[in-house]
């Protein structure tokens, strides 16, 4: 088949939530299919990897997207009666458009595949058979969550952006011949019933190693956080855990320190590290050694949608984790089970610092959350069902658990990815 792929952000390097899926996607369906794919570069220290996307795809076009300039082209639009997502990224007459009329002319596309709410008018444009849309979370929701959050006239813009993009996701889901969401939770999240039963749902996976060696140091237990530290969610979680959780554990134990791991941490985050205990240490080239050092790991998420890759990936190296109800939505994990969940910070603390001083708790905790990762989050039953979306055949779930057991690897994309995951 010959697919089009587009994306809103380049899908290489795995490093940020959105682009480790959008990766895996691109990976598998270019591994079995012949793949055109545009996309915009908001990170200028992307464009380098232009030549590992050109070994897997038959052409690719990166457009640069510039943020402060699509802002305010995302703010003239909201004006106009219009959604800020549109203005950001959809040019009628730019370097995007231009490159798929000029594809379209050229190929004869059996499937067109968009990623994220900001293609989706771009995958309407172009002729072909079959067109699946891949919303991964509600962004129309995301906007309202950060108006909870919000104060004084910023607080209205996100309420109006979230109203007029979820009708423009409704409009959407309507036009493609099938959309995707990462989670039962979003699916339930849909304002329009009617339309959930047009939704597929197609999560996220997580590469397990054979052989996990954690190197934690019990005398000297970290609490860790792993995400981008630019993505407003994650600069909120760790803030509210550094105020009102950190001196409570800080009290609690001692000799215990938080690491803040994470690429772009910006001046709010990098105050933190004046803190006592608290070590913001930025981009690594590999989490993986970072998340096997973690006692325990915290996803203090207050805003949330979507699916959790950070706590997927503690999960995976058997680390015991804490992590809010929100963070936990789009993961079906049982508190006492597989993870211990708390959305005060009174209740987190203590959860958190319960993991630190009982370490039997913490391992068992960590081993089971290992096995559920394994037998319920793997990339290649996730891309097959999605695969299928594409070629028009009928989904069917499976038999996950040994599909993913058997998938077991030793890899580092997924956990290099993680140090900007949100």
């Amino acid at each position: 088949m010959n697919i089009l792929f587009l994306a809103h952000r380049i899908p290489y390097p795995p490093n940020k939530g959105d682009k480790l899926r959008s990766f895996h996607m691109l990976e598998h369906l270019a591994s079995r299919h012949s793949v055109w794919c545009a996309a915009f570069v908001d990170d200028d220290r992307d464009w380098r990897h232009l030549d590992r996307l050109q070994a897997r795809c038959e052409k690719v076009h990166l457009v640069p997207l510039k943020r402060r300039r699509s802002l305010c082209r995302g703010a003239i639009r909201l004006l106009g009666g219009g959604t800020i997502t549109e203005g950001c990224y959809y040019r009628s007459n730019g370097d995007m458009a231009r490159c798929l009329s000029q594809w379209s002319q050229q190929v004869r596309f059996d499937a067109v595949l968009a990623f994220s709410s900001s293609m989706a008018r771009y995958g309407l444009a172009v002729d072909a058979p079959r067109r699946v849309l891949d919303l991964c979370d509600l962004d129309s929701a995301k906007w309202m969550e950060y108006a909870a959050h919000a104060f004084g006239p910023i607080k209205s813009l996100y309420r109006l952006e979230s109203h007029r993009l979820g009708v423009c996701e409704a409009e959407w889901i309507r036009a493609y011949d099938a959309a995707t969401l990462i989670t039962e939770h979003e699916v339930d999240s849909l304002p329009y019933a009617e339309l959930r039963d047009r939704i597929t749902i197609v999560g996220n996976g997580v590469h397990v190693s054979p052989d996990v060696k954690n190197t934690r140091d019990h005398a000297s237990p970290i609490v860790g956080f792993i995400g981008a530290m630019d993505y407003r969610p994650n600069v909120d979680a760790v803030q509210w855990f550094a105020d009102r959780i950190w001196p409570q554990i800080r009290a609690a134990v001692p000799q215990a320190r938080f690491r803040i791991v994470g690429r772009n941490p910006n001046r709010q985050v990098r105050r933190l590290d004046r803190r006592p205990g608290i070590d913001v240490v930025g981009e690594v080239a590999d989490v993986g050694p970072e998340c096997r050092a973690f006692s325990v790991s915290v996803a203090p998420l207050r805003i949330a949608r979507g699916l959790q890759n950070k706590v997927l990936e503690a999960m995976a190296v058997g680390t015991a984790v804490v992590l809010t109800s929100k963070a936990a939505a789009g993961v079906s994990v049982v508190d006492g089970v597989h993870c211990r969940m708390a959305d005060d910070a009174e209740s987190f603390a203590d959860r958190t610092i319960e993991l630190l001083t009982d370490r039997a708790m913490a391992d068992r905790l960590g081993r089971h959350a290992r096995k559920f990762v394994t037998r319920n989050h793997c990339w290649s039953t996730e891309m097959t069902r999605l695969e299928q979306l594409l070629t028009g055949q009928s989904v069917s779930s499976g038999d996950t658990a040994q599909e993913c057991e058997s998938s077991i690897t030793t890899t580092g994309v997924d956990a290099q990815a993680t140090a900007g995951a949100p």
